[in-house]
């Protein structure tokens, strides 16, 4: 595993926690949980659940869909396996405080990989972990380097905030905590169907299933509930708003609810201080955090 990263760069990786095999790293923020497979996964830091809410487990490598063993499972409202994906929702009849045993076998259990992995679920409706990320094999530099801009980006919206006016910091928090918050999507929309709207320049790997735009003063808000048509899970990095003339508005970090892929939707909220707003029509362009997919849309108004 390379360790030169966490020497390199020992502010950005504070929040780091290494614990007993498979070790687990949460990020700061909202980020996902990543867990590191090994061959005794004992000590693993519980899984958190919660009624209602969902938990996708993201692996690298595939998993015995029909050997996936849930305890309680009746009481889960939903329980869908990919080939490398899980997602759970637990119902309302698993009382807080719960613990629950979920084992998960690997397809190719004859190589010098762990075979299964070992989780104990806990239900904490405070505390849910929303997306986790598996590695079974070693993780790259690449997802260090992933790891590392992911952190850099929180960073630099903690450091925005601080260096706002007094209110300013709050005034971005709650505007898209407020999107990311609710199911619905709620303020001014301009369109809540979005087939026909927001149409896709090349090719569409990002889908739009809905999509709002919002208006607070100088600030301008979209929400777009998003599913992936690639395989690879998507976290957006970048956003940015172009006009007719070519002027471009960058967006403050992207507030992303977890992983695109294409088995679970994720919501994304954008905001963009935007003075001197023109009429028509925008056009959005979005880069993942490794600035090497992207995807544009057009045909987005504010109210």
């Amino acid at each position: 595993m390379p360790s030169c990263l966490f020497v390199a760069l020992p502010v950005l990786l504070w929040s780091t926690h290494v614990l007993a095999a498979p070790r687990v790293e949460k990020d700061v923020g909202e980020g996902p949980l990543r867990l590191e497979v090994e061959a005794e996964n004992t000590g693993a830091r519980p899984i958190h659940i919660g009624p209602g809410v969902s938990t996708t487990l993201l692996f690298d490598t595939d998993i015995q869909q029909d050997q996936v063993s849930l305890e309680s499972r009746a009481q889960f409202a939903r329980v869908s396996t990919g080939s490398s994906v899980l997602v759970l929702v637990p119902s309302s009849e698993l009382q807080q405080g719960e613990t629950l045993k979920l084992s998960i076998p690997f397809k190719d259990a004859g190589s010098a990989l762990p075979a299964r992995l070992s989780l104990t679920l806990v239900v904490d409706s405070g505390s849910v972990d929303r997306h986790v990320e598996v590695y079974r094999r070693a993780r790259s530099a690449e997802s260090y380097r992933q790891e590392v801009q992911q952190l850099r980006t929180e960073l630099e919206r903690l450091r925005q905030e601080r260096g706002s006016p007094a209110g300013g910091a709050r005034e971005q928090s709650v505007f898209r905590g407020l999107l990311l918050s609710t199911t619905d999507f709620p303020g001014i929309t301009v369109q809540r169907g979005t087939k026909g709207v927001f149409e896709c320049l090349d090719r569409c790997s990002l889908l739009i299933e809905k999509g709002s735009t919002y208006s607070s003063g100088i600030r301008r808000a979209v929400k777009l509930s998003l599913r992936a048509a690639d395989k690879k899970p998507w976290t957006i990095g970048r956003a940015v708003l172009v006009d007719r003339q070519g002027k471009k508005w960058e967006a403050l970090p992207p507030a992303q609810s977890g992983p695109i892929s294409a088995e679970a939707a994720a919501t994304l909220a954008l905001e963009f201080e935007m003075n001197n707003l023109e009429l028509g029509a925008y056009q959005l362009n979005v880069s993942d955090v490794d600035g090497k997919r992207t995807m544009q849309w057009k045909g987005f108004t504010f109210p």
